[in-house]
């Protein structure tokens, strides 16, 4: 990939995601993201950015295993055009951003990118920071709350706590690669850590959505489900424990607004997390919509969800 490649003039296969969702949710040539570049240690982190000048929230969008910034955008567009500016990275190696250093290429280093990215767009103007997380990006974004500190509220579609066995059968294919894989990946680390594997091969990236052309069009987008990733990152994303139990985290209110129809994340799967957060909490169960919940009346009961919980934030 050119280190200098970037979504509005370069990579076009976003593009072909528009058509799935409502006309004024579309992205196209006249409502592009802005696209910047962020720095950090040996990371380069692409961002894309929906500006409000007089916003009073600013939104960080966090997307999953098989998505980037980019994927959300239409999402970020209904957010811009009711007046919540939206900063949405791609999380290395997915979309455009990368790293040097595949040692580091872990777990944790996404927790860091997203507290650092906290960290600046505080300093730029202090607006108010929300974390909104997709597919498991709902729990990175609980674990970077939880490190942070300074976020005003967070947003979940899923909240699976891969530190236990059976929700890591949940996102496998199947129970042998859940556990003889990660019982592997434990055992010979220095042996697997550095190989890279497609990950429409670790999981159920079938599932991503109830709709097979998109599907499709996800797993084999290069930027997207298609990315290969070094099995240190799986690995460190399935031994990840919280490091706030959800019993005392009370950093922030939370949002759940889960998929009704979400054959990779169950309902069943988020609700033990989430029952037994200690703040101020709420969930919203989308009728009808599947885990990327692009289907109504879901959508529209995200929306107006998401846009009630920022409404009493500010």
């Amino acid at each position: 990939m050119n280190e200098f490649s970037t979504y509005n003039d370069s990579v076009v296969y976003w593009k072909q995601y528009q058509k799935f969702f409502p006309t004024e949710m579309q992205v196209n040539d006249g409502n592009l993201p802005i696209e910047e570049w962020m720095t950090w240690n040996n990371a380069r982190i692409h961002l894309d950015r929906m500006p409000v000048l007089h916003s009073r929230l600013k939104i960080i969008f966090i997307h999953g295993a098989g998505g980037n910034g980019r994927l959300l955008a239409p999402y970020a567009r209904m957010l811009q055009k009711y007046g919540y500016e939206v900063v949405a990275p791609d999380l290395p190696p997915y979309g455009l951003s990368h790293t040097n250093s595949v040692k580091a290429l872990e777990y944790q280093l996404w927790i860091d990118i997203l507290t650092e990215l906290i960290d600046r767009e505080l300093k730029r103007d202090g607006k108010p920071i929300i974390l909104l997380g997709t597919s498991i990006g709902g729990m990175l974004a609980y674990h970077v709350a939880a490190q942070s500190k300074q976020v005003k509220g967070l947003i979940a579609t899923t909240f699976v706590d891969t530190s236990h066995a059976e929700f890591r059968d949940q996102l496998a294919p199947n129970k042998l690669i859940s556990r003889l894989g990660k019982l592997l990946l434990d055992k010979f680390p220095r042996l697997l850590d550095s190989l890279h594997i497609s990950v429409n091969h670790v999981s159920r990236m079938q599932l991503i959505t109830n709709n097979s052309e998109m599907t499709n069009l996800i797993m084999k987008d290069a930027h997207a489900a298609g990315t290969k990733i070094p099995l240190r990152l799986l690995r460190t994303f399935l031994n990840m424990k919280p490091v706030i139990k959800p019993e005392n985290f009370d950093v922030c209110p939370v949002l759940l607004v889960h998929p009704e129809l979400d054959p990779m994340t169950p309902y069943r799967f988020s609700r033990p997390f989430f029952d037994n957060i200690k703040s101020k909490k709420e969930c919203v169960i989308l009728r009808g919509a599947g885990h990327f919940p692009i289907e109504q009346p879901g959508l529209e009961q995200m929306n107006a969800a998401v846009l009630s919980f920022l409404k009493r934030l500010c």
